[in-house]
């Protein structure tokens, strides 16, 4: 049902392209929000609702002050980001190559911290907004078979509590979401038997859209989500 606490609201997600952030855009379209829908494949995917789409590689920092250049000419305002964007590997550390461990870490801990670093420094000119970065489970708790991802979202653990507690002053909110695993392209390639089991991106969408309608006299630290019985 949709409410109009989210009206007109300019929200950017970052990671939009598949997905949970897909199915965030999907969700937020029914609330008559301002979609800015980041993504290196954005191009490429047709959404049956008004978006504005804008190419953004977080491996790179020149596309990511590009994209927010482009933001910057349709909106005055960012109430609220949400990064989804991430690169998963399930892989032991003595098989692991030296580009998979770079790819992860400028994808998932980097890449995160620059597109927040931009939403920020805009946030702060206002006073107001919310960053809400879409970590792991595994940001929380360690995993054998997943070395370089947990060290990737462990960082971003940390990275998102200590902007959490920077940001206060600014009456800006900061929030991490801690998804156990989904039924996306994560896998691919290491698909568990019982995946159909795993959580959908959608219903995953619908807590994070709770989040973001939370009113701004509560800051939500952290909302960890696992798969249902």
């Amino acid at each position: 049902m949709r409410s109009d606490l989210l009206r007109s609201k300019a929200i950017i997600i970052v990671g939009a392209s598949s997905g949970l952030g897909k199915a965030l855009a999907e969700k937020l379209s029914k609330e008559d929000s301002s979609l800015y829908l980041l993504s290196r494949t954005i191009e490429l995917v047709n959404f049956p609702f008004e978006v504005h789409k804008i190419n953004c590689d977080v491996k790179d920092q020149i596309s990511i002050s590009e994209a927010f250049q482009q933001v910057d000419k349709l909106t005055n305002t960012i109430d609220v980001i949400v990064n989804c964007v991430g690169v998963g590997l399930v892989k032991g550390l003595e098989e692991t190559t030296k580009e998979e461990i770079k790819n992860v870490m400028q994808t998932n801990l980097l890449g995160a911290i620059f597109v927040s670093q931009e939403a920020y420094k805009r946030m702060l000119k206002n006073k107001s907004g919310h960053i809400i970065n879409v970590v792991s489970t595994s940001g929380i708790k360690a995993r054998p078979d997943e070395t370089i991802y947990c060290a990737s979202k462990w960082g971003l653990r940390g990275f998102t509590e200590s902007l959490r507690l920077a940001a206060v002053t600014s009456k800006i909110r900061v929030t991490g979401i801690y998804p156990g695993g989904m039924q996306t392209n994560f896998w691919k390639g290491n698909e568990p038997k019982n995946l159909e089991e795993f959580m959908k991106p959608s219903d995953v969408a619908e807590q994070i859209v709770n989040v973001i309608k939370s009113p701004s006299s509560i800051s939500p630290s952290e909302v960890v989500i696992e798969r249902g019985l």
